[in-house]
Parts: C-alpha cells; structure tokens; sequence
C-alpha cells in the first residue's frame, strides 16, 4: 500500500480540505500503523470533525487492511502570525 493512495481516498472524503503527513510505520511484531493530519475548514464544528475522521478512518480501512491502527489527526486551525492579532479574533483549540 502507497501513501498516495491514502491521500487520495482522504481527500476524496467530503468534509476533508487538506491532507498533510500522510505516514506508514512498520511494527516489530507484524503489521503497520498508518498515520496523518486532516485539515478541515476553520468553521466546521467539532462533532462534524469527529464525524468526518470516522468516514475517513472507514475509508482507509479499506485500502489498508494490514493497517493494525489508523491514526487521524483533526488540524483544524492555522496558528495566527500576527504580532497583535484583534481580541474578537483570538481562537481557541479544543472540543465544543
């Protein structure tokens, strides 16, 4: 199994808008663990994200058999760059 076959099917999964880290470990005892970081739009609540990494999980089930484990992680914000970012635009990380 490629990681560009992982991308593709996560990309192809509604609600995903960036793919990034896409990565595929080997364990010692057999069998591998696949692994990456899905962006999603700056405004998609938090159920819908954790509904989407469902989806998305499903989907590489199925290209990844041997995956023992599949590992996604929600990006959901940019870091702000601004030296003094406006107080009504402050975002905070987490569960709603």
């Amino acid at each position: 199994m490629q990681t560009s076959t992982v991308t593709e099917v996560l990309l192809a999964t509604p609600g995903v808008q960036t793919v990034q880290s896409v990565e595929l470990r080997e364990l010692a005892a057999g069998g591998q663990v696949l692994s990456a970081r899905l962006g999603f739009g700056p405004h998609t609540p938090a159920v819908h994200v954790v509904a989407i990494l469902e989806v998305a999980r499903t989907r590489v089930r199925l290209v990844a058999p041997d995956a023992v484990d599949v590992v996604l992680e929600p990006y959901v914000a940019e870091p702000r760059t601004d030296a003094n970012p406006p107080t009504d635009v402050f975002v905070i990380r987490g569960a709603e």
